[in-house]
């Protein structure tokens, strides 16, 4: 059974981000983005060094607009925030001598999802620590679990919204499977274009057989020996779902080229 979008919608927004002291503003309008266009709604600033940090000229040209979809940022103290949820994910690759259980990303974002669904009155909190320092000791240990993104040992700095991103995604496509949620369709050849119509059956066969005339009169195509240019040609018109006006701009050109011919 596909479960409503409403559902999933309404799991996203159990889902709290909370981005301990970042300190660009442009990271904090990045990740506004990255969680508006993954549909989470809440984002949280612990212990800030600018409590108006999301209005800065580069975190509103960085958001492209998210701020306006997605409720405003709150600021508040760290222990302020952990002390409203009862589970919560702390972002970190720097393994610590103690530190809560240590999972992979797919594992906490599964036991996240179970508890939220057995829990239904409840939120859960992954959190991000600073650019350059990540979280301290502290943080991690006031968190239930903790993970780090399976990145390349060579290379392993992420930017914090790079960072938010990847996760945000992992979290929506496991949320999405758990509820059984039809996924968001591509868009179709020629979105956004009215007059664009899928070309008729007619209408591809007549593209097809001009287009075998013409390699018949260039040379390209040798009645003796026709090879399989007719199939190929077909597969390639049933894969590229012509629309009308793409048929009628092929035809135009073949026409021209016939005159060359």
């Amino acid at each position: 059974m596909i479960s409503s979008p409403q559902a999933l919608d309404e799991l996203l927004a159990r889902v709290r981000w909370t981005l301990v002291s970042p300190t660009h503003p442009g990271n904090l309008g990045a990740s506004l983005r990255a969680l508006a266009t993954m549909g989470f709604g809440q984002c949280l600033v612990a212990d800030p060094i600018d409590d108006q940090m999301h209005l800065d000229p580069q975190a509103l040209a960085m958001a492209a607009g998210a701020d306006a979809v997605m409720p405003p940022v709150v600021y508040a103290p760290f222990d302020e925030i952990q002390a409203s949820v009862r589970w919560s994910l702390a972002l970190t690759a720097r393994p610590r001598e103690f530190e809560p259980p240590r999972l992979a990303l797919e594992e906490a974002v599964d036991e996240m999802l179970d508890w939220l669904m057995a829990h239904p009155l409840e939120q859960a909190s992954l959190v991000f620590g600073p650019e350059r320092s990540g979280l301290s000791n502290a943080h991690v240990l006031k968190c239930q679990r903790v993970c780090g993104l399976d990145v390349s040992p060579a290379f392993a700095s992420l930017n914090l919204s790079q960072a938010v991103q990847v996760v945000a995604y992992a979290v929506r496509g496991a949320a999405r499977e758990r509820l059984g949620a039809a996924a968001a369709l591509p868009s179709t050849p020629g979105a956004g274009r009215p007059t664009a119509v899928p070309a008729s059956q007619s209408a591809v066969e007549g593209l097809h057989a001009h287009l075998m005339t013409i390699a018949l009169r260039a040379g390209t195509l040798s009645p003796q020996a026709p090879g399989r240019m007719d199939e190929r040609l077909r597969r390639l018109f049933s894969r590229a779902g012509l629309l009308e006006d793409e048929v009628q701009m092929l035809r135009g050109l073949c026409s021209d080229l016939e005159k060359k011919l």
